[in-house]
């Protein structure tokens, strides 16, 4: 018998005995389904409807770990991989030999970096040993999976030249999108929980922006030791935190499957790449994620991440159901440090005897492209750490790259699709829709609307580098509309808009030049909002509000704009339809216009 077929008999044996018992250090989590998204209405302004479809998914069993990977165990890993001469440190970065693929930051590199290097030895710096690891990439998080099957003779599942995973290996790896959040939610099905232990808020249970922890103090990152959230009453002594008091009670954020920091603390990398429609074509059983990413402002895919983090965000965007690819981390994205990102791996059972799985192919939707950005959301950020208040701006990409990926329905039910007949799979806005044009409202029409809708709400917005712009706010689109023609009239009830306070549609005139991104958000409503007071007040948060609850599906479009230059008068104050005036060089300067606000 050759080598090959040995170590798989192998992984099929330990993983029969492991299906038996939990592993040290691990817990089993037992195969089932579950409705896989968003069950609470959840509505972020950075962030449209990536957690939806909510989908039927089966997972198989697999073990997990009860924790982040910590400080300690991720030094060992890099001394045991240059002892065997597979990485090397390159001013400060660790890389593959002879790769330029960077796996972790060391101090040097990084001021940040819990991971010092000096004398040919990587060792564990400001006695963070118990601490998650931060200040590692993706791949660095992969190699260490497979680093930890070969201590344990398991064959490897990434292919290490392409990073491709094996998933019919019973070697370490990291979760799955689907594993993580069926793990997470640790057997609480009904009802659907928010946060690994029920639906309140605590701040005693998970290192979020808003908690009062000890660790909460002195350099950055404020990470907490891996499970310290397990409701025991903590000292200063045995811990040695920079906080001034001598004790702590902690909360108990373990949740069913026991497992710790499923909230707060880090962000975990998980395998899958992050398209924000896959949930629209995900497969039913073991879903593996997408076959590649969404582009991202920076013309770059992302790996995805959960979990939520101590640096941002209300709660850390610590829902169990929270999406966010890698590249929204903080204000200085994509160049924002990596100190609240860590991983947790995972051990499936007799993976050897599953049908073979491959990624799902990514599918295309003319017109819904997935600009850099993929409409994926920027959480809500600050500028310092634990700025977890909403703030009126947030933050989002002002320019982007024309490129782009888009994604096609699948056939399945239940997916919903909004398109335009004047969109082409560029996704570029036509001129005649913006103020350089006609200022025209574009077509749209939306498909798969799910069942019991009563009423149809519409937004488009811009996420500008100091706040959210939104250009077009209708509400109260009947049921049985299924599509606004071009300069759409007397359809529902026109709201304001951020740009010309005219009400109705603002057609897109930014200051430019530069490719700006505009989404077109189209909401399924069990009932129509309600709302009271002028109509022309009524703004993106304020409808937003209204249909927290009533919410059953969204659907995007992305649409991008260039301008090619500054125009003298250009500006987003003209009414819908109203179109460019022409100058009068004989007007005098008295009667003409003074130049209107622009984006």
């Amino acid at each position: 018998m050759d080598m090959k077929h040995t170590l798989a008999l192998l992984a099929l044996t330990i993983g029969a005995a492991a299906a038996q018992e939990k592993l040290p250090g691990m817990a089993l989590i037992p195969a089932g389904k579950f409705e896989m998204g968003d069950h609470h209405g959840f509505v972020d302004p950075k962030h449209g409807g990536d957690e939806l479809p909510l989908h039927t998914v089966h997972v198989d069993a697999f073990h997990m770990g009860l924790g982040p990977v910590t400080t300690r165990a991720y030094s060992d890993f890099l001394n045991s991989a240059l002892a065997q001469k597979q990485i090397e440190v390159r001013a400060g970065g660790v890389y593959p030999v002879g790769s330029g693929e960077l796996l972790c930051e060391t101090r040097a590199l990084s001021p940040y970096s819990r991971i010092g290097w000096s004398d040919g030895k990587f060792f564990v710096l400001d006695h963070k040993e118990q601490h998650p690891i931060v200040c590692i990439r993706w791949p660095g998080a992969a190699l260490y999976c497979n680093w930890l099957g070969a201590q344990k003779k398991l064959p490897p599942c990434y292919d290490t030249k392409t990073w491709e995973c094996n998933f019919n290996r019973s070697g370490y790896r990291l979760p799955t999108e689907a594993e993580w959040e069926w793990a997470a939610r640790g057997g609480q099905l009904q009802p659907y929980r928010n946060f690994p232990w029920g639906d309140e808020p605590d701040v005693t249970k998970a290192n979020w922006p808003e908690s009062k922890n000890p660790f909460r103090s002195g350099p950055l990152p404020w990470t907490t030791p891996v499970g310290f959230f397990n409701g025991q009453l903590h000292h200063k002594a045995d811990f040695g935190w920079p906080g001034a008091q001598e004790s702590f009670q902690s909360g108990n954020g373990v949740n069913g499957y026991g497992l710790y920091d499923m909230a707060g603390n880090v962000w975990q990398f998980i395998n899958d790449w992050y398209v924000r429609d896959y949930y629209a074509y995900s497969p039913t059983n073991n879903p593996p994620g997408p076959d590649r990413g969404s582009l991202m402002p920076d013309g770059k895919p992302y790996r995805g991440m959960r979990g939520g983090n101590w640096y941002n965000g209300e709660n850390g965007h610590s829902r169990v159901a929270n999406r966010n690819p890698s590249y929204w981390r903080g204000p200085q994205d994509p160049d924002h440090p990596y100190y609240h990102i860590s991983f947790r791996v995972v051990l499936p059972i007799a993976a050897e005897s599953r049908p073979v799985i491959k990624p799902t192919p990514v599918q295309n939707i003319r017109g819904q492209g997935n600009p850099p950005g993929g409409g994926g959301k920027r959480p809500r950020q600050s500028e310092r750490p634990g700025g977890g208040q909403r703030q009126g701006g947030g933050g989002g990409e002002s320019t982007t790259p024309s490129s782009t990926i888009s994604h096609q329905p699948s056939p399945r039910s239940g997916s919903f699709v909004l398109r335009s007949s004047a969109i082409k799979d560029d996704g570029v806005l036509p001129k005649e829709f913006t103020g350089d044009g006609d200022s025209l409202s574009p077509p749209l029409e939306w498909t798969g609307a799910p069942a019991g809708t009563k009423s149809y709400a519409l937004i488009m917005h811009h996420n500008a580098p100091d706040m959210v712009k939104w250009y077009w706010v209708l509400y109260n689109i009947p049921a049985d509309v299924k599509s606004l023609p071009k300069n759409a009239k007397g359809i529902g009830t026109e709201g304001g808009n951020s740009v010309n306070k005219c009400g109705g549609y603002a057609p897109p005139h930014s200051k430019g030049p530069g490719a700006k991104t505009y989404i077109l958000t189209v909401y399924a409503l069990s009932a129509p909002p309600q709302i009271n007071g002028p109509t022309s007040e009524v703004s993106r948060e304020v409808l937003l509000a209204a249909m927290k609850d009533k919410i059953l599906a969204s659907a995007e479009l992305s649409v991008t704009y260039t301008r090619t230059g500054l125009v003298e008068g250009g500006g987003d104050d003209r009414r819908p339809g109203q179109g460019r005036q022409p100058r009068d060089a004989n007007r005098p300067d008295s009667n003409r216009r003074p130049p209107p606000p622009q984006e």
